[in-house]
């Protein structure tokens, strides 16, 4: 007799994708942390450029400030020892240099005070009223032509930098009048110096303003008061906007720190570089 015997078939097991799941929550966490570290190095980027541009806009607004000395002075470095004439420094406008010593023609320091409705620094008291209305007729209001600024009371260019669409044609660039060869200043290290979009463009610029305030004396006998020749004291603002949108940086300086001025009793403070 034959036996036959049955067997159960064999049972498959339904697959629920458990396996799947977790690769795809691996994958997802793996993206998470890939987009994280490329946010974060590119916010450094971002860092970092800022930085940069904040640093060279310094330095421009640093080489705009001894330009403007120079432009006052006008002498040029050396300073170390005392030339032929006298004086430290040797002329802004030298006639030749065999004749370092020679101021060119018409030249009063960096200024060529023989060029009409051109202002100078002035050297006495007849030069500062000739200058203040050469200043006055370019710029009733602002009282400013080529970096030079006789204004009427201390306050009026307190926040140059915030006016630069009215203040940068009035304003001097770097090596404008402190250079022999004004087509080029040597200032190919920073581009905010070389001002290519000239003198009354806003952006990847420099200019330097110079306030000039008669002396009235102080009561007491400071070693900082100017040259009693030179009863003034300068005022200088410098302001660097840099290649990056928003990058401004902005130094003033007071030459020589007084204690008093014509027209005010105060003080001018010296404000924040932003």
């Amino acid at each position: 007799m034959t036996t036959y015997q049955f067997h159960n078939p064999p049972q498959h097991h339904r697959q629920n994708g458990v396996a799947l799941i977790t690769v795809l929550v691996i994958l997802l966490l793996s993206l998470m942390v890939v987009m994280s570290a490329f946010r974060v190095t590119n916010l450094n980027e971002l860092m970092l450029g800022s930085s940069v541009d904040y640093s060279r806009a310094a330095e421009a607004a640093e080489a705009l400030l001894r330009d403007a000395e120079i432009d006052i002075n006008g002498r040029r470095p050396p300073y170390t020892t005392i030339q032929a004439d006298d004086n430290y420094g040797v002329p802004c406008r030298p006639l030749s240099a065999a004749s370092a010593t020679d101021v060119e023609v018409g030249f009063s320091g960096c200024r060529n005070q023989a060029a009409a409705n051109t202002p100078w620094f002035p050297r006495s008291s007849e030069d500062f009223d000739a200058v203040t209305d050469i200043v006055t007729a370019n710029s009733v209001t602002e009282r400013c032509q080529d970096g030079i600024c006789v204004p009427l009371t201390l306050s009026d260019h307190a926040n140059i930098e915030d006016n630069l669409v009215t203040m940068a044609p009035l304003g001097a660039r770097y090596g404008q009048f402190t250079r022999d060869a004004l087509t080029a200043p040597g200032v190919s290290g920073n581009p905010i110096l070389n001002c290519p979009g000239g003198a009354a463009s806003t952006t990847n610029c420099g200019w330097y303003w110079v306030e000039l305030f008669r002396y009235t004396g102080a009561a007491d006998s400071s070693t900082l008061a100017p040259d009693g020749g030179k009863p003034y004291v300068y005022r200088v603002t410098a302001v660097a906007l840099g290649l990056k949108a928003g990058t401004r940086v902005v130094l003033p300086q007071i030459d020589p720190p007084v204690t008093s001025i014509s027209s005010d009793t105060h003080k001018p403070v010296p404000k924040e570089a932003s």
